[in-house]
């Protein structure tokens, strides 16, 4: 294969990966902001909001602002453009997992259950709340109905914290 064709093949599968980032990000945040405002409108309830988003949050806005200066010097600068581009794809990349942390290290949790990512969840739906395996860090989080999901430590620690004290709550009511 000719090294120009080459090249052009490489420097589409870049774009196209990187558009395809950018939009599943944004489109991931649409949803879960859409079904937040939803689910706070039909129940008024009193919520705890639990965060952890901040810090990795800033880790990839300073990347990818750091990428896009890097993509414009190798564009005008250096005039190469396969350097900007790889650039520009690991600055969407970057852009797409901030607005994932938006998304995946925010929970709202209520006296019955949480909505975490695009939808709530009730504590006496939870199975059970394990490690994983040492491949993948973070805790399994299993439901009777649902399919299971990876949290963060901190999540999964306040979301045995929280089904605890809806088990007592229960117990005191009856």
């Amino acid at each position: 294969m000719d090294s120009g064709v080459l090249s052009v093949v490489v420097t589409l599968v870049l774009i196209g990966f990187g558009i395809y980032e950018l939009y599943n990000g944004i489109k991931q945040l649409v949803i879960h902001h859409k079904n937040k405002q939803e689910y706070m409108e039909n129940h008024a309830k009193r919520y705890e909001f639990f965060e952890e988003y901040k810090l990795w949050f800033a880790i990839y806005v300073l990347v990818a602002v750091a990428s896009f200066a890097a993509a414009c010097y190798q564009m005008f600068v250096k005039n190469d453009g396969m350097y900007a581009i790889g650039f520009w794809v690991l600055c969407a990349c970057c852009i797409s997992f901030a607005l994932d942390c938006l998304v995946k290290r925010r929970a709202w949790f209520y006296e019955d259950g949480f909505f975490y990512e695009k939808k709530y969840y009730r504590y006496r739906s939870v199975i059970n709340v394990s490690k994983t395996n040492k491949l993948r860090p973070g805790f399994n989080v299993s439901f009777s109905k649902d399919p299971s999901m990876i949290v963060t430590r901190k999540m999964a620690l306040k979301i045995k914290e929280k089904m605890q004290e809806a088990k007592e709550n229960k117990k005191k009511r009856k």
